[in-house]
């Protein structure tokens, strides 16, 4: 018979063996388990035929792999539904069209057949804020070839660049002409001056006409005729 140490020598042993034959099971398992892992990894989805943009592709007619968007594609946060505020012309107007410069011989010109597409109102609330603020872009933008007053006289201006010379917005044609026309300006560019729609932005070009109205009405005075209030220009 087995003394007490041997057979718990024996126990030990026996314990032993069984915890390695569990290791040795466990990994047999994890590694069959990887095996079919791998075998399950195929190649499909990284050789697949597919299109980089900017590629050549002969697969389209036109051999480019970018393709154009749908017609009448608008990008989030893009759409323009408030055509008066986005474009400052009246709903139904064609943008970027060209204005009306001439009229029927003897007809007087007028806003209303110089600019007939253009807004007559403006389309949001101006505040004392609001002019504040259209004030400064005025500066910052506009000052350089208008001049601070409007009358055209700048510092581009005065160091040569007048032909043609900047507008003057105190000229009766730009006093009776809409809003809207001031907007369409700084959006499209007019004569000599381009676009500001990428450096200013929609809200901040109405705030610039609303100042640019407020120049124009500082440069009038009234005057009292035989009881009548008539207007006329400072110079």
């Amino acid at each position: 018979m087995l003394s007490c140490k041997e057979q718990k020598s024996e126990v030990r042993s026996q314990k032993s063996e069984r915890r390695r034959a569990s290791r040795i099971i466990v990994f047999c398992l994890l590694l069959s388990a990887f095996c079919l892992l791998a075998a399950g990894c195929r190649r499909d989805m990284q050789d697949q035929p597919k299109a980089i943009a900017y590629r050549e592709n002969s697969f389209f007619k036109d051999g480019s792999a970018s393709r154009p968007l749908v017609e009448g594609t608008v990008a989030r946060g893009y759409l323009r539904e408030n055509r008066e505020y986005y474009t400052g012309k009246k709903s139904g107007a064609v943008p970027n069209a060209t204005p009306q410069t001439q009229t029927a011989p003897g007809a007087a010109a007028t806003a209303s057949n110089l600019y007939p597409d253009d807004v007559d109102t403006f389309p949001l609330q101006i505040s004392k804020t609001d002019l504040d603020r259209g004030q400064e872009r005025y500066n910052i933008y506009c000052s350089a070839c208008h001049g601070m007053t409007g009358y055209g006289d700048g510092i581009v201006a005065r160091r040569g660049f007048n032909k043609p010379s900047p507008a003057n917005y105190h000229q009766d044609r730009l006093r009776q002409a809409p809003v809207g026309h001031f907007f369409d300006v700084m959006t499209n560019g007019w004569g000599a001056m381009p676009s500001y729609a990428s450096q200013v932005s929609v809200e901040d070009r109405w705030k610039i006409v609303a100042y640019i109205r407020a120049l124009q009405l500082s440069q009038m005075k009234v005057q009292v005729d035989n009881g009548l209030a008539t207007e006329t220009r400072r110079h």
